[in-house]
């Protein structure tokens, strides 16, 4: 189902052509949707869009050119820090500001040392470790017999790599004849 074009009769709002309705979704090659106009300021709207070709910016009738326009922080940037419900970040800075949202967002080791890399100034050989420990195995900790066990099988890798990569020279008698 296609949405219905949006249309503003707001006299305030500048067109190109005398203050009447605007049409703003293109009903023949795609669908726009609209998430709402917002007020920047007493003098410019912004409409919110999902495509960024479609956004418009709009400033009252009559507004001077050097009026500057407001700027805008790009959505990808922004990150929101949800606080948590219990005592367990007290004394930390997350205490007050929250944990960011991206990072409750990540999934796998790879994006857990992404975020590292983006979000903190961890030097680059603490960051592996950082994500593994947070999103992959290094949390469950270590005991004695996993330990041997790793030991074991590492060995047995080594020595069966070795057998792949080893070659023979034998020395037998040859004959070589020259003709």
């Amino acid at each position: 189902m296609e949405p219905e074009p949006i249309y503003s009769d707001d006299p305030k709002i500048i067109s190109k052509h005398v203050p009447s309705k605007v049409r703003v979704i293109p009903v023949s090659e795609r669908t726009i949707h609209v998430y709402g106009c917002v007020d920047l300021d007493e003098n410019h709207k912004v409409m919110c869009v999902d495509d960024e070709k479609a956004s418009y910016m709009f400033r009252k009738e009559g507004l001077d050119e050097n009026v500057k326009i407001p700027e805008f922080i790009d959505m990808d940037k922004v990150d929101y820090g949800l606080l948590p419900s219990n005592d367990a970040y007290k004394g930390t800075e997350y205490e007050k500001s929250g944990i960011p949202l991206s990072f409750l967002q990540i999934e796998s080791v790879d994006e857990g040392e992404q975020w590292y890399r983006e979000h903190t100034k961890y030097p680059e050989c603490m960051i592996p470790l950082l994500a593994r420990y947070q999103f992959g195995d290094l949390r469950k900790g270590v005991n004695k017999k996993a330990m041997k066990n790793a030991r074991k099988k590492a060995a047995r890798k080594a020595k069966k790599d070795k057998k792949k990569a080893s070659f023979y020279i034998t020395k037998e008698p040859s004959i070589i004849n020259f003709d």
